[in-house]
């Protein structure tokens, strides 16, 4: 797949998480950062926190997988792209 950076702008739908009871208890807030997969229909193949809070990041990371990008052409073909979504918590 091609890196595609930050990809928060390109997504055409892009859910908010939810801030889970826990982390809200503990006021964890800040940036979550998640690796994303996506095909060349635009859907996320795959999604993963790298960082961020630890009560944040499974919240992060789902939201991440109902995300919806437009397909990303090179070449006049669609490829895959990989690329980091930042979510911020603030309490």
């Amino acid at each position: 797949p091609i890196s595609g950076g930050v990809l928060n702008g390109k997504a055409t739908s892009l859910p908010k998480p939810p801030y889970p009871a826990a982390a809200r208890a503990v006021r964890a807030s800040g940036s979550v950062s998640v690796q994303v997969l996506i095909s060349e229909s635009g859907s996320v193949i795959s999604a993963t926190a790298v960082s961020g809070h630890p009560l944040l990041r499974q919240a992060a990371a789902q939201a991440a997988r109902g995300a919806r990008f437009s397909p990303t052409m090179l070449s006049g073909q669609p490829v895959k792209v990989s690329g980091i979504i930042t979510y911020n918590f603030v309490p």
